[in-house]
């Protein structure tokens, strides 16, 4: 398999991304979870509706299995959020995030096995060493 470093940059601005994100939705969320929920979907209604105006063909896309997928992506990454900014008002960061962390190793086995996405044994090595890694920094916070 070719590495495409596009992704790997990719990967790392997102993780990136995420990191910092995540980290100042603790801050926010210690006074009011909800609020920072709100503020997502407040930001992303704003990105969307700017990306409808640019290219309105895109809601023409929208059919069959492709909206249902969607509609339940978008309820599960919502909830999943919400749950997440919850629990950072509730709990520590440094157990939460890391849990939390595992959902891109459930999106690569969901991916071999229904997409048919191929890893090799490295990838599927280096998989397992990362969720290992979370659950022991989990674990030792």
């Amino acid at each position: 398999m070719v590495v495409n470093i596009d992704e790997i940059i990719a990967g790392l601005v997102i993780a990136f991304l995420y990191g910092v994100g995540t980290f100042l939705a603790k801050i926010v969320s210690e006074k009011d979870p909800f609020l920072q929920w709100i503020i997502v979907n407040i930001v992303g209604i704003i990105l969307c509706m700017a990306i409808i105006a640019k290219e309105p063909q895109r809601i023409y896309q929208l059919h069959g299995k492709i909206l249902l997928y969607g509609i339940i992506s978008a309820v599960m990454v919502v909830v999943g959020s919400l749950l997440l900014y919850y629990t950072l008002h509730k709990g520590r960061a440094s157990i939460v995030v890391p849990l939390s962390s595992i959902g891109p190793a459930i999106t690569t086995i969901l991916a071999v096995i229904f997409l048919k996405e191929h890893l090799s044994a490295f990838q599927i090595f280096g998989i397992v060493l990362i969720i290992v890694g979370i659950i022991l920094i989990s674990l030792n916070s």
